[in-house]
């Protein structure tokens, strides 16, 4: 792992830590219902 990289994902990870609890819990479920959502589209298409 080469140092700006290392650099990137701390300044990555200091964003992450500096936004509220909430908020992040938030994001993480709309890519998650968002992410599930296109996958049972997915589905749905080959079926029809």
């Amino acid at each position: 792992m080469n140092n700006s990289n290392k650099g990137y994902s701390w300044k990555l990870l200091k964003i992450w830590l500096s936004i509220p609890r909430s908020a992040r819990l938030a994001f993480l479920w709309a890519i998650i219902l968002g992410v599930s959502y296109l996958g049972w589209v997915k589905i749905i298409k080959q079926f029809l």
